[in-house]
């Protein structure tokens, strides 16, 4: 037992030995159905599998195989290693596990079972790990140790790879919140420690397991943990931490001195005013703003597949300069670089751009894939990548859809690195367009002192540039966060203030998206919804894929009682940027469109995400402890009532209406009711 069997001594599998058993995800393995080893002859037809099966069901054409495998042979030898390579993979498979015809081959999905479709799968339901299991499941980079082929097969080995890691960072980090909830905290901690073993470099994987440790009472082992990142950053990207994990370190080294515990400090010296004073110096680089290059995506030198790739890269590039704030390289600029990712850091220098999109389109059939790639060019590293797989009957409607989820991926995933990026720098190093962004990152903690801090960032930024509108936006915001948490004593006079900006904002640009929806919901708040919907909706068709834009449009059906539109357009909001910083308020927002419906499980089910993506927010309590007394535990809604007045200890009903006092009011006082047999006075 345990052996591997030759491929060229096994019988044929019938049908009823059920799929095969592909491992990926670590190396590479084979196993049949009985959990026997197979052994391919050669390493060639490894990766051939490997390619066939990412994913299985595509055709792909004879010639293009040849060439991506064998491109050192003439055509006529490469043509003959296919035929040697497929008929290994008959023999170790079955003859009907690949199909095809003379010039097209295609890998039966019925074959194979594939780790890292499951690992797709699990990344978009973490829940579907078995209670239990959690602790056994690992992740190893994709297709691990295994050389490359091609120059063509490095690109698509870089993108697979990428994804993968991507799709198990998100599946780890909900098995350790998961974990964590459920009081597990030990197994949450080794599972955060998988996470961080993916990419060392990754600051949330640190920050998550410096929670879970100081959730545990073990703030030492937390500060440490900042220790170790700061040290790491320095060492391999001469930088420091961001200004969130110094705040989280901060923040558990107070606790801790609350606490009595005498041996924590806080790990970046906070703890004296020498130490205060002799700060480290934030490293500093050119500000390049949210530049970014398409590069011509790569077809197969055929009529149609090459007309769609150039359809595709140049639509990106009309929705993106629809982005007032994007800086986008026009396309002749750009026509002379490859598509693949080791071009990247050539145009970026080249262009004098921050960020490079790379991508493919290939058809197999009739399926079309396109595959992108999102380049950081400061750091040289591939930040985001996904491929998409579609039936190309119609080629239009399936092109009009991969533009607008790649384009709510780059706006989303663009616009975090560069609050990142200005949060990292001392502020006398920042340029008014860099202040904008760092205010934007305060604004976004939703605290009071980091209200404060983003209002003096947008101010300075308008003493460098009185003509620029976004810090206007950005002033309207911080009125606007003001009285969602609760920072003013004085609701109308604080929206008021908050509405003259953003008409500012707008009679300066006219034309941003921000400024739209930050006037929209200021207006909805005062009650005036036309004049909200208007701007709300001017902002969608200004920026078709900003989240934020659809959350300001739920907030505004919701309030004129339609919670089933609301909902509608949450979805739209999280289907576009699940990672939002918003997006605790998006699951808030449809915890109560889900209690106004009577669907009291499914509220409960989207406040506890709520809370599980801002832990210190308020509002997602509120629509937890209304759903658990509907379901009859006003118990566990006191618990969580007394938790949100620890973190506000002024909230009261009355001054939770002071903010929702245009909610129409058969659900105000249901919720009120609610409120006050939890205990909230």
């Amino acid at each position: 037992m345990g052996e591997s069997v030759p491929a060229h001594d096994r019988a044929s599998p019938t049908t009823d030995r059920g799929p095969f058993e592909l491992c990926l995800l670590g190396g590479f393995s084979l196993r049949d159905a009985a959990g026997q080893p197979v052994e391919l002859p050669t390493r060639k037809c490894e990766l051939l599998l490997a390619y066939l099966a990412m994913p299985a069901g595509r055709l792909h054409g004879r010639d293009k195989l040849a060439a991506l495998f064998w491109s050192d042979r003439d055509e006529e030898q490469a043509r003959g290693s296919l035929r040697k390579a497929l008929s290994s993979l008959r023999a170790a498979l079955g003859p009907q596990a690949l199909g095809g015809d003379r010039d097209a081959v295609t890998l039966d999905p019925a074959a194979l079972a594939v780790d890292a479709d499951r690992l797709a799968s699990l990344a978009s339901n973490p829940a579907g790990i078995v209670e239990g299991a959690a602790p056994l499941w690992r992740y190893g980079e994709f297709l691990e140790s295994r050389p490359s082929a091609s120059a063509e097969f490095s690109d698509w080995l870089t993108f697979e790879r990428t994804r993968c890691r991507n799709l198990a960072q998100t599946v780890l980090e909900g098995m350790a919140l998961r974990l964590a909830d459920a009081g597990d905290l030990s197994q949450a901690q080794s599972v955060g420690q998988r996470l961080l073993a993916i990419d060392n470099l990754r600051e949330e994987s640190h920050r998550l397991l410096m929670r879970l440790y100081a959730r545990a009472g073990e703030r030492s082992r937390a500060l440490a943990q900042f220790q170790g990142c700061r040290e790491l950053l320095k060492r391999e990207l001469g930088v420091e931490p961001s200004q969130e994990t110094v705040r989280l370190s901060r923040q558990i080294a107070s606790d801790a001195a609350s606490a009595g515990d005498a041996a924590v400090r806080p790990a970046d010296g906070s703890g004296s005013p020498a130490a205060r004073e002799t700060a480290p110096s934030w490293p500093t680089e050119r500000p390049r703003g949210l530049s970014i290059a398409v590069l011509p995506f790569a077809g197969k030198s055929d009529g149609e597949q090459d007309f769609l790739a150039n359809g595709i890269s140049q639509d990106i590039i009309t929705e993106l300069s629809r982005q007032r704030d994007f800086l986008v390289i026009a396309p002749q600029s750009t026509v002379g670089y490859g598509s693949g990712a080791g071009e990247a850091g050539i145009a970026a220098r080249d262009l004098d751009v921050r960020y490079i999109l790379a991508g493919s389109v290939r058809r197999g059939g009739d399926q079309l894939r396109v595959a992108v790639q999102l380049i950081d060019a400061s750091g040289d590293r591939c930040v985001w990548a996904e491929r998409y797989d579609r039936p190309a009957q119609d080629v239009f409607d399936l092109q009009d859809e991969v533009v607008r989820r790649i384009i709510a991926n780059i706006d989303a995933e663009v616009r975090a690195a560069e609050r990142e990026s200005a949060a990292r720098k001392r502020p006398e190093n920042l340029d008014a367009w860099e202040l904008f962004h760092r205010g934007m990152w305060h604004a976004y903690r939703f605290t009071r002192d980091d209200h404060q801090l983003a209002q003096g960032h947008f101010e300075r930024a308008l003493e460098l540039e009185p003509g620029f509108s976004l810090p206007y936006a950005g002033l309207a915001y911080v009125c606007l966060s003001a009285v969602t948490w609760h920072f003013t004593t004085d609701v109308g006079q604080t929206l008021g203030a908050g509405i003259a900006q953003a008409e500012k904002a707008l009679a300066l640009d006219a034309g941003d998206a921000f400024s739209h929806v930050v006037l929209g919901r200021l207006l909805t708040f005062i009650g005036e919804r036309p004049r909200g919907a208007h701007h709300l909706s001017m902002a969608i068709d200004l920026s078709p894929s900003f989240a934020q834009a659809y959350f300001g449009m739920a907030q505004l059906h919701f309030w004129s009682g339609r919670p089933r539109e609301a909902l509608h357009h949450i979805g739209q909001a999280v289907r576009l940027n699940p990672r939002d910083p918003l997006g605790s308020m998006f699951m808030t927002l449809q915890s109560f469109c889900h209690y106004w419906l009577d669907d009291f499980a499914a509220a409960e089910a989207a406040a506890r995400r709520a809370t599980a993506l801002n832990a210190r927010e308020t509002w997602s309590r509120l629509g937890l402890a209304a759903a658990l007394v509907a379901l009859g535990r006003a118990e566990e809604a006191m618990t969580v009532i007394a938790e949100a007045r620890r973190m506000d200890q002024g909230l009261t009903v009355a001054s939770f209406d002071a903010v929702v006092g245009q909610v129409p009011d058969d659900l105000r006082q249901r919720v009120y009711s609610a409120l006050r047999q939890a205990g909230l006075g």
